[in-house]
């Protein structure tokens, strides 16, 4: 007597084929009924992205201890800061030498500070100064006065 015959093979396909039947069946009763939902639209608040930093502009006092009075507001003098200006948001380059043709070094951007520390310089129909990041000593650059603020640091 064979264990695997045709009746075996009939009865597990009728077997696999009642319990297939009886699962479809149960699923469908148990599927969720569809009922109205009151669906309310979510707030939407939009917050403003942040915009540049405004130019400073202090008053110029004389201090005695000094014995010179503070450069005058707008006027570009070593030792003073400026702020990078008017380039629409493209960036101001900095460059190793006074000129258009001297090699690109870094990309300023609008508000960026930096300290004058040499210049002036006369090229290519500029006035050229040379300019530090006083937060990174590795940002040092020769850049156009035309896209430059004078900014008087109150120290």
């Amino acid at each position: 007597m064979k264990i695997i015959n045709r009746w075996v093979i009939f009865s597990a396909v009728g077997l696999g084929s009642c319990l297939f039947l009886v699962t479809i069946l149960w699923l469908g009763s148990a599927a969720p009924r569809e009922e109205s939902v009151n669906l309310e639209l979510a707030a939407l608040t939009l917050i403003p992205g942040p915009t540049s930093t405004p130019l400073v502009t202090i008053t110029p006092t004389h201090d005695p201890a000094l014995g010179t009075a503070t450069p005058l507001p707008g006027k570009i003098v070593l030792g003073t800061y400026v702020q990078i200006s008017g380039t629409d948001g493209e960036g101001l380059r900095l460059r190793g030498v006074p000129g258009l043709q001297g090699e690109h070094l870094f990309l300023g951007f609008d508000t960026e500070l930096f300290q004058v520390i040499d210049g002036p310089q006369e090229s290519d129909g500029y006035i050229w100064w040379y300019l530090l990041a006083p937060y990174d000593a590795t940002r040092v650059g020769w850049a156009a006065a035309d896209f430059l603020v004078s900014v008087n640091s109150a120290e």
